[in-house]
């Protein structure tokens, strides 16, 4: 099962073939998956008693964890079209919003449900008739009982043996862990390699397992790439956690609107290039304010992303935040730190309470007022599978603004373009045609829903005293490499910005921090990233699930640094080769800019584990 979806892998998601040391590197993930999930029920069938009712339960175990599995690897097939990568812990969040996930491969993706199916049946029909089989074999035992004992002793030993060889992938000194896939292969073959099975497994068993760096030294090193002027580090207990002061100029009062854009790709953007014409209204406003050109989500999910937006804080080695131990850590998000400068805070995300965990996070970051679907009227316009459709969501988001006690700070989260693709009946409708069509027709209803918002919102008194925020949270089946990382990001405030093109890397772990300092605001926070408006060079940190990448502008050209958990990887030059076919090795950067970039890694690793994100609030210091 696990070779043949390899095949349908190879088919319909690879650009280029996979060399053959990638078909091997896949056999060596394989017969480690298959040792993992058949040890225990073939331990049982082998010391069970032969025709025993013990071994046909073991059989049958063992039939029921394949048909699991097999579920899993369809699942895969079709998870990795949207995430571009394979099924980790998120798996498990499936489960927590299963109606809807059912409704939407009912809906969308029909072929799985019926998959599932007809694999249950042909796999409960003929597994049966292997347990039958098995006992039908059963006859009475010729050789002596030493003999018998010999041998089941030997069958015993070489069971254990080869399982353990298989689990571990080979006779090296360390076990195998998915960043083994990527050694000698590029990021597409790596996750080829990979199967979603392996993946989900291990991100469940190993769900914190980054690289950790607090020396002196380290975190010198750490504070190099993020520091602003007028940033206080308070100590290196708090690697990240800072006092920014407004120095001389005087504090901004503005309120803030951040809208976080579901699943827009810089790719299909108008102002980033797309001739398509499906954000007309974005790009209209890209003229009025300052656009970032080169940003790049920190995930490929929006559960990764959110704690990076609001939070400041990323997800490492695919060791999501969200559903994690160190959720519960101690930070100062994006709701926290405006409420203590008299900011009204609001978090509207018009899914289900409790859906990916999104609500419980904003509470965390420090929201005071949040709006999920059950906030609407029973009869509010939705999609019929996650939620409440984007106009009617910034209707009633617009009506919290005009209500809110001002300052305020509104986080505005929407819900389409995403899978699958209901829309609503409107004039506006854009109908595409050709490739991503109907991504397309979800793109343009999003971007006229933000026209929508913007017509209604220049009509209040306190537009003008407002700074825009608009951001997606990730890319949407974008191929592999810096498509799949890149994504929009405009700061839109007419009176104290003006219009303006920015090419220098940027990340979502940048916007709160810019948020601080382009309002003046004498606070403390923990913030992983640099504010946007500072001078000097900027790195970008982007989750590639098995490593981390730093993205840094070196002599014109944007490179992508790999750092494995123990090793550096090599680089991809996302100029010359952006679908990433081609890892370089070696490095065009002196040991110490190289030093500076892990322990960067290393530091956010050690403040995540060792929760050191920020104290507790009654030890937060006056800023």
């Amino acid at each position: 099962m696990l070779l043949f979806s390899h095949c349908l892998f190879h088919i319909f998601y690879l650009n280029s073939a996979a060399p053959v040391v990638a078909w091997l590197i896949a056999l060596r993930y394989t017969a480690a998956t298959t040792a993992a999930a058949l040890f225990l029920p073939g331990l049982v069938y082998l010391l069970a008693k032969q025709g025993s009712r013990l071994r046909s339960a073991a059989l049958w175990a063992g039939g029921c964890i394949t048909y699991y599995c097999l579920t899993i690897i369809i699942g895969d097939l079709a998870y990795y079209k949207q995430a571009g990568k394979h099924s980790t812990v998120e798996l498990l969040l499936l489960y927590q919003n299963f109606v809807d996930v059912s409704l939407m491969a009912v809906r969308d993706y029909l072929y799985i449900p019926i998959a599932y199916l007809f694999a249950g049946f042909l796999l409960f029909f003929g597994w049966r008739r292997l347990v039958r089989r098995e006992l039908s074999l059963h006859k009475p035992q010729q050789a002596r009982p030493s003999v018998r004992r010999l041998r089941h002793a030997a069958a015993l030993i070489v069971f254990l043996f080869a399982s353990l060889v298989a689990f571990r992938g080979g006779f090296q000194g360390r076990p195998l862990r998915p960043a083994d896939a990527f050694v000698h292969l590029s990021q597409a073959h790596g996750d080829f390699a990979l199967n979603g099975v392996y993946t989900s497994f291990y991100a469940i068993s190993e769900r914190s397992i980054f690289p950790m760096s607090s020396g002196a030294d380290n975190v010198a090193n750490a504070r190099a790439l993020i520091a602003a002027q007028g940033d206080r580090f308070i100590s290196n207990e708090l690697p990240f956690f800072r006092i920014t002061s407004a120095g001389t100029g005087v504090e901004r009062k503005l309120n803030v609107v951040f809208i976080i854009l579901e699943s827009w790709s810089a790719k299909r953007v108008g102002a980033y290039g797309d001739k398509t014409g499906a954000t007309p209204f974005f790009d209209s406003l890209a003229q009025r304010g300052v656009l970032f050109t080169n940003t790049y989500a920190t995930g490929r999910r929006s559960i990764a992303s959110l704690p990076s937006a609001l939070s400041s804080i990323p997800t490492l080695y695919g060791s999501l935040y969200i559903t994690s131990p160190h959720e519960q850590n101690f930070q100062r998000g994006m709701g926290a730190i405006f409420a203590d400068r008299g900011y009204a805070t609001q978090f509207t995300y018009a899914a289900k309470a409790g859906s990916m965990g999104f609500n419980a996070f904003a509470r965390l970051a420090g929201f005071d007022k949040i709006l999920t679907r059950e906030s609407f009227p029973a009869d509010a316009a939705h999609d019929g599978v996650w939620g409440i459709y984007d106009h009617v969501m910034f209707a009633r988001a617009l009506d919290e603004m005009r209500a809110a006690k001002k300052p305020f700070l509104s986080v505005v989260y929407t819900l389409h373009p995403h899978p699958p693709f209901t829309l609503p009946e409107r004039p506006t409708d854009f109908h595409a045609t050709g490739p991503r069509a109907r991504y397309y027709d979800a793109l343009r209803y999003s971007d006229d829903s933000l026209r929508g918002f913007f017509a209604a919102a220049q009509k209040e008194s306190w537009f003008k005293n407002t700074v825009f925020v608009l951001m997606a949270d990730h890319a949407f089946e974008e191929s592999q490499g810096r498509d799949s990382f890149h994504i929009p990001l405009l700061f839109y405030a007419e009176q104290i910005l003006p219009p303006k093109r920015d090419t220098r890397v940027a990340s979502e772990l940048d916007v709160l921090p810019s948020l601080i300092d382009l309002l003046r605001l004498p606070v403390a926070h923990g913030s992983m990233g640099k504010s946007l408006f500072a001078d000097g060079e900027r790195a970008a940190y982007i989750d590639m699930e098995h490593s981390a990448g730093v993205i840094r502008e070196i002599a014109g050209e944007q490179l992508v640094f790999l750092f494995g958990s123990e090793d550096y990887g090599g680089y991809y030059n996302m100029t010359r080769d952006p679908q990433w076919q081609k890892v370089q090795k070696g490095s065009p950067l002196p040991a110490g800019e190289m030093q500076r970039m892990r322990d960067y890694i290393g530091v956010m690793g050690f403040a995540v584990a060792k929760n050191r994100i920020a104290p507790a609030a009654q030890k937060i210091p006056d800023s």
